[in-house]
């Protein structure tokens, strides 16, 4: 890598332009709102304002804003049908009516969601910026892959979804970043950092499973070792195993009150689902009256009791069915790989029409590109153009660096391509609904880093020989 210009290197520089990228793309994002409803005809907004189906107040992740402000705050932590954060977002967006005595306001929560994700959008193209820049070192570099992302119409999309993807995405794009930096550099700040940025994710989405969470634990404590100059971090260790704890909270509170290993009461269907046990084949269990009460405490669109008394009997199904079939579960397992692998291949923009991102002129292209066989390609080709770069011992390197990274990777894939489960109502199709076509884009922040740092680390390469050649070439 060739060393930056004394301009990129200076210090207002590293925190003025993610700061300029945030807010650029932010307004952009706005703007383009703004332009797609007035030159959408009303009609073909959903509710006259909206440029996909759904409300925030009808998600099924999602808890009803009027049930929220009846119940007060403490709805939050009764909440055991997904993690809350959405929810405490919404939560404070609604406080400008209910403070004053109005109604709740659905159209309202939604628009001011509409403005946080804006933000989101901006802070996550920043990052992508700074990742870049980090491996480059070139201001260049870096803009070109945050306009990548910025660009991308699965991105666009997301943020323009009221409900919990742009938000998991910031957060779980904070994670990848902070392990990446904690693996090259070893300092011990980066820890903290990660699992702060753990912590909120998990309250954002439910991809903690107990596998998980055991994983984490084995994962810090191999850290503190990896750490520099681990005699003097006693502090940021403490930290850590606090921010451990807070993270655990969550999890262990689902287990006492409502007896699921999950972070999630919709587990039960996503397990069955992923090992094709079709549900309406599981058998009745009784689930203990203090799990029912607890759920009887708060009711709000699917955070009920049949819900939770669902789950209870199907979790059981799944744990018994990889108990006294494992074979059988493998081949459940492997089937659904048949059903989410080809819905990961197909463009995000697909699972669902949006008013704004349709027209969009460069959403063809983009689409063809990142999608379907070419993206394999392209994955593939970047990791051979980092490898052939890199040689053998350099390519040996990175692999022993950064395996940890890989590890966090596929732990944050898992439920993306187990993510198929059966329809309620509609059993006999199989277990063929998925959300893997929104879902990858978990995974697709890193790629389009290693894309575009194979393309660089491939200019590199022939700039420098080029360099070398004209040296040898006589005046």
């Amino acid at each position: 890598m060739t060393d930056a210009p004394s301009w990129q290197r200076t210090r207002w520089a590293r925190v003025l332009i993610p700061v300029l990228i945030t807010v650029v793309t932010s307004v952009a994002l706005y703007v383009l709102e703004i332009w797609s409803r007035a030159n959408t005809p009303l009609k073909d907004l959903a509710d006259g304002y909206r440029f996909q189906p759904w409300s925030s107040n009808w998600m099924m992740q999602n808890l009803g804003i009027e049930d929220m402000a009846a119940y007060g705050p403490m709805s939050l932590l009764l909440k055991h049908v997904y993690p809350p954060g959405l929810d405490a977002i919404r939560y404070v967006l609604m406080l400008p009516e209910t403070n004053a005595g109005l109604p709740t306001d659905q159209v309202a929560v939604d628009m001011r969601l509409y403005l946080v994700y804006c933000l989101f959008f901006g802070v996550t193209n920043a990052l992508a910026y700074v990742w870049v820049k980090d491996l480059t070192r070139s201001v260049w570099w870096g803009l070109g892959g945050a306009a990548l992302w910025a660009l991308a119409p699965g991105h666009l999309l997301a943020a323009t979804l009221l409900e919990p993807t742009e938000l998991s995405l910031l957060t779980i794009g904070f994670c990848y970043y902070f392990l990446y930096r904690f693996l090259k550099t070893r300092r011990a700040v980066y820890v903290p950092a990660f699992l702060f940025s753990l912590l909120v994710g998990s309250l954002a989405r439910s991809f903690l499973q107990s596998y998980v969470l055991v994983i984490l634990i084995v994962a810090v404590v191999c850290f503190w070792f990896m750490t520099k100059d681990r005699g003097r971090t006693w502090g940021w260790q403490a930290l850590n195993v606090v921010l451990l704890l807070l993270i655990l909270a969550w999890p262990v509170k689902q287990y006492v009150m409502y007896g699921t290993s999950s972070p999630s009461t919709f587990s039960g269907y996503h397990r069955v689902g992923m090992l094709n046990v079709n549900p309406t084949t599981v058998p009745a269990l009784d689930t203990p009256q203090k799990y029912v009460d607890n759920a009887l405490k708060f009711s709000s669109r699917y955070n009920t009791q049949e819900v939770l008394k669902d789950n209870y009997r199907l979790e059981h199904a799944a744990d018994a069915y990889i108990r006294e079939h494992p074979i059988d579960a493998a081949k459940g397992l492997a089937h659904s790989l048949t059903i989410t692998i080809p819905e990961m291949l197909r463009p995000t923009t697909m699972y669902t029409y949006n008013t704004m991102v349709e027209p969009l002129f460069w959403k063809a292209p983009f689409n063809w590109v990142f999608s379907g066989w070419r993206a394999l390609l392209l994955v593939l080709a970047s990791m051979a153009a980092i490898a052939f770069t890199r040689g053998r011992q350099g390519t040996l390197a990175l692999i022993r660096r950064y395996w940890w990274f890989a590890g966090f990777y596929v732990l944050i894939a898992i439920p993306v391509v187990w993510s198929n489960r059966y329809r309620p109502g509609e059993e006999a199709n199989g277990a063929i609904w998925t959300d893997a076509v929104r879902l990858k884009l978990f995974l697709e922040l890193p790629a389009s880093i290693l894309v575009v740092y194979a393309v660089y680390a491939v200019v590199e390469r022939l700039r420098r020989r080029r360099t070398v050649s004209g040296t040898r070439t006589p005046g």
